[in-house]
């Protein structure tokens, strides 16, 4: 005698045999799983990196002073001026801040004030 179950559960088989027959299909014939990551990586990495506009050339508005020997009156052989940041104004001049430096001959403390200069090589005496 049938059941209203037996109908249902050759209903279920039938529709899983058809899913499972049309998933084989949906299957691609050709290179494995493995070998497809493969050649998509290959691929990947084997294509031009795309192009970049370069960056502005930005002028840097901070120059760097190394320690120095200048050149100060009664001094002959120069005073030693510590290493230091100067600010390149829009003019082309060096904003020098406030320096000290010792004097060789007494060993007292020399001020150079601060202040708007040319160019470190085209200054005669003074940082």
């Amino acid at each position: 005698m049938r059941t209203w179950l037996d109908g249902l559960t050759r209903r279920v088989d039938r529709a899983a045999t058809g899913c499972l027959l049309g998933g084989a299909l949906l299957v691609p014939l050709g290179p494995t799983t493995t070998s497809q990551a493969v050649n998509q990586m290959n691929s990947m990495s084997m294509r031009p990196l795309p192009m970049v506009a370069p960056s502005p050339v930005v002028r840097d508005t901070m120059v760097w002073v190394p320690a120095r020997v200048v050149q100060v009156p009664g001094e002959p052989t120069g005073v030693v001026v510590p290493p230091h940041w100067e600010r390149r104004t829009p003019e082309g001049d060096l904003y020098v801040p406030p320096l000290t430096a010792p004097r060789p001959s007494t060993g007292a403390l020399q001020s150079f004030p601060g202040g708007y200069q040319p160019p470190t090589d085209e200054r005669p005496y003074g940082p």
